[in-house]
């Protein structure tokens, strides 16, 4: 059978990287770090001077990416999706220096072979060339500009809305969920409209 694919992100969807930065920076700095706002910067998020921020990072870089901790949601929301008959890539935007430690964090739910690594602060077209090159589908994403990019690329280019400010809006077109088991439903729906549902 002619497998379908789809594409996750990981940071904000698979994985609590929110959660995770923020134990870092509370090390690093030596003190507690609350949120202040909703600002998707994670800087003005947790208030910090830019060399806090800048210290925080180089921490997280050095040997936090490996032990990420998953979602709860994680593991289920593969398995819906393979259930479906779909084959589960992800694509992340972090150096590829990191794929090892990225694929440790996953735990084997997507395997090492079909994790693609996009690069640090790399443009939305990097994630949509993957896309393109991969013949996904469906994508989910937590960043409009990701999830604004995929449009034409994918038949399903779906927005996971975590509330965070200073963010382009999603564009028509673009399905915005706030609930990321909405997801499989949606490749469902998908897949039974275009006859290639399992």
């Amino acid at each position: 059978m002619n497998r379908i694919l789809v594409a996750l992100d990981v940071d904000g969807v698979l994985g609590d990287f929110e959660t995770h930065w923020r134990q870092c920076a509370e090390e690093v700095l030596g003190r507690g770090i609350p949120r202040v706002n909703e600002d998707h910067h994670l800087r003005t998020r947790y208030a910090l001077t830019g060399q806090e921020y800048d210290a925080v990072w180089c921490a997280f870089h050095e040997d936090r990416w490996a032990d990420m901790p998953l979602y709860d949601h994680a593991s289920e929301l593969v398995l819906a999706l393979e259930d479906l008959g779909c084959t589960v890539w992800a694509v992340t935007m972090i150096n590829e220096r990191h794929e090892a430690a990225r694929a440790e964090s996953l735990g084997g739910l997507i395997p090492a072979g079909r994790i693609v690594c996009v690069g640090d602060n790399a443009p939305a077209s990097a994630k949509v060339a993957v896309l393109r090159d991969l013949g996904a589908v469906a994508f989910l994403e937590d960043h409009p500009a990701n999830a604004n990019a995929a449009l034409g690329t994918v038949s399903l280019s779906v927005l996971l809305d975590r509330g965070y400010l200073g963010l382009e809006a999603p564009e028509y077109g673009v399905t915005v969920i706030d609930d990321v088991m909405d997801f499989p439903v949606l490749v469902e729906n998908l897949l039974k409209r275009t006859g290639r549902a399992a």
